[in-house]
């Protein structure tokens, strides 16, 4: 579909992943990005700021529009800011992404390049971690593409039924993107072409938008998943082997303490990608998450109010859309904090600590103490974890209850 031509700085190939952070190039790739060169992170200009800028060109229109509406018509004041709070998320995603560009970009390439590294037995877990987040970015992906096409369509379908029934075609047409323009779309049909091409080109954006930066948080909140899995696997090994050892009474009390400090040095720098990745994700996520509040607000309203049953259609994918990318947050943080964890339990299992000496114990105790502390997805004022995407549906439902009470006063 979309290829990134080769980097200067191209990293090399993958020799037993297929398809490694496949979905992930195929987003950024269509708004001309690619997320692994440093050097040339912008491969295509045009197919970048295009798009932006004519979502960008779109976000006042709607916001006007919706405020025109806010005391007349809370329905049709709804339907513009649901797909506004996306294309602003979307367009802001588009510059912290530029602001932190090298940082992430580093941290894909650390990533891809510290895979490398990985033996047999540690390739088949980096390759179950990936299946299954392409096995949710597929699905995310797939939805949010569906949005997309019900957005474009939805306004052609609308106007030939009311064409079909006797009334005019052109009067009939709607943008797909609810705003005040500057023009009357429906005063001629080079008008409307025009308005909905620019409106087409703007929601490509706006998928692509989103669809980039998510789908690379989940890669890498996979990614660092099993790295925790990896160093689990490490300290079963190191545990088997020495029951061995000490069974056939060839222990190495120096190698083991040495193998423990490779594994707490290697537990460091799982931690350290760790919160580069928070660092980078925190401002986003923060917005995300305070945008999606009134985002599901709007589309939860959207649904039982009626209408047109393309529109309809489209609210419901939208809805489902944005609940996945919100899940996919709450999941991706929860799945971080649940795999740091993991490691203190390890340790506690596999070893048989009757045997060990003194100074191999305290040094796994250290090791446990440092892994009881998680690692978390900081939204700078609150943890992105399951229970917090509890409290935006019902911060959600709250809101959606007062455009209702709002919405029976009038």
């Amino acid at each position: 579909m979309f290829k990134i031509p080769r980097a200067p700085d191209a990293l090399p190939r993958q020799p037993s992943l297929r398809k490694f952070l496949y979905i992930q190039k195929i987003c950024f790739a269509g708004i001309g990005f690619d997320p692994t060169s440093v050097k040339r992170t912008i491969f295509s200009p045009w197919l970048t700021f295009i798009p932006l800028f004519s979502i960008l060109g779109l976000l006042a229109p709607m916001g006007v529009y919706a405020f025109k509406y806010i005391k007349i018509d809370l329905a049709k004041t709804t339907a513009a800011l649901s797909p506004f709070w996306q294309s602003l998320l979307s367009s802001v995603k588009f510059f912290v992404f530029m602001l932190n560009r090298k940082k992430i970009v580093e941290s894909v390439r650390k990533v891809w390049l510290w895979t490398l590294e990985a033996n047999e037995e540690e390739v088949e877990i980096i390759a179950e971690e990936n299946r299954y987040d392409a096995r949710i970015s597929k699905f995310y992906f797939t939805s949010v593409y569906v949005t997309g096409v019900l957005a474009v369509l939805a306004p052609l379908a609308i106007a030939s039924v009311y064409a079909w029934q006797g009334y005019g075609f052109l009067e009939s047409l709607d943008a797909p993107l609810k705003a005040e323009y500057f023009f009357n779309i429906r005063g001629s049909y080079a008008a409307y072409i025009f308005c909905y091409v620019w409106n087409c080109v703007g929601i490509y954006y706006v998928l692509h938008g989103a669809l980039s930066i998510d789908t690379l948080y989940s890669w890498f909140v996979h990614n660092i998943s099993a790295q925790f899995r990896i160093l689990n696997l490490r300290y079963r090994q190191l545990s088997e082997r020495t029951m061995m050892l000490r069974a056939i009474g060839e222990h190495n009390e120096e190698k083991f303490i040495a193998t423990i400090i490779e594994c707490v040095k290697y537990h460091r720098r799982i931690i350290q990608m760790a919160e580069r990745f928070n660092d980078v994700y925190k401002g986003l996520v923060f917005i995300k998450f305070l945008i999606s509040c009134l985002q599901l607000a709007c589309l939860s309203f959207q649904i039982p109010s009626g209408g047109e049953i393309a529109d309809l259609l489209f609210s419901l994918s939208f809805l489902i859309s944005v609940t996945t990318q919100l899940m996919l947050y709450c999941h991706g943080g929860q799945k971080i904090q649940d795999m740091s964890t993991s490691v203190s339990l390890a340790i506690y299992e596999h070893f048989q600590w009757h045997d060990l000496s003194v100074k191999s114990k305290k040094l796994l105790l250290l090791t446990m103490l440092r892994a009881q502390k998680p690692c978390y997805v900081r939204g700078i004022f609150f943890t992105t974890d399951l229970s917090l995407f509890v409290w935006v549906y019902r911060t959600a439902g709250s809101f959606m209850t007062m455009l209702i009470t709002m919405d029976g006063k009038k």
